[in-house]
């Protein structure tokens, strides 16, 4: 009796454990799908700014650094003219790479974020970062060259928030790079990313990647 208690019980975890072997696979292929979709938008931005003449940088991750000083004088939100006028050429590239249809069914969010330096208060610096990257969304939002579906889909996944001087920017003796400091970014992230970034830390915990560890 004890020996069919322990290969029933033997028998239940070896079919747990191809369960979740099974489980494993599946959410590694969907990391190896966003990573590729990723580099992909990565590729795609870069190459569209640069046709279209936007001296904006893509970094790895997909983030874009807008210089706040074109946005808005200091201390102010009011979103210059000659920030609309960039954002009126920026956007409209932006959007068609992100939102074409290769990519926007794996799009879960297009955030804006507002940085201040550090010249004053963090809550006061909060309150104009919150609303710097406000003011860039509602400009966005109705801007009249967007499509209805491009609206609809902003209305949906676009969120702006406001860092503060949370993230500095340094230059390289350490010190704090004050105009750098100073910017808005335009960031996305893809559907499922949390439970992505969750999944490479155990499969790299537990090397199933397909490799042995004395190969």
């Amino acid at each position: 009796a004890q020996l069919e208690e322990k290969e029933l019980a033997l028998s239940t975890a070896t079919a747990r454990l191809e369960e979740q072997q099974v489980a494993l696979a599946a959410q590694a292929r969907r990391l190896d799908e966003l990573v590729g979709v990723r580099t992909n938008i990565v590729r795609d931005l870069s190459a569209a700014l640069t046709a279209a003449d936007l001296k904006a940088a893509v970094d790895a991750n997909g983030s874009i650094v807008l210089d706040s000083s074109v946005f808005f004088e200091t201390a102010k939100s009011d979103i210059k003219e000659e920030g609309k006028a960039l954002l009126d050429r920026f956007v409209p590239v932006y959007l068609n790479v992100l939102l074409s249809g290769d990519y926007s069914e794996y799009l879960g969010e297009i955030i804006i974020e507002g940085h201040t330096d550090s010249t004053g208060t963090y809550e006061n610096n909060l309150r104009l970062s919150q609303q710097r990257a406000l003011q860039v969304a509602l400009y966005v939002l109705n801007m009249p060259g967007l499509t209805s579906r491009q609206k609809m889909m902003l209305q949906q996944i676009m969120t702006a928030t406001g860092k503060s001087w949370a993230d500095l920017i340094y230059d390289q003796y350490g010190h704090e790079d004050a105009e750098a400091s100073r910017r808005v970014e335009f960031k996305f992230s893809l559907k499922d990313s949390e439970m992505i970034a969750e999944m490479q830390r155990i499969l790299e915990e537990n090397d199933l990647d397909g490799t042995d560890g004395d190969e």
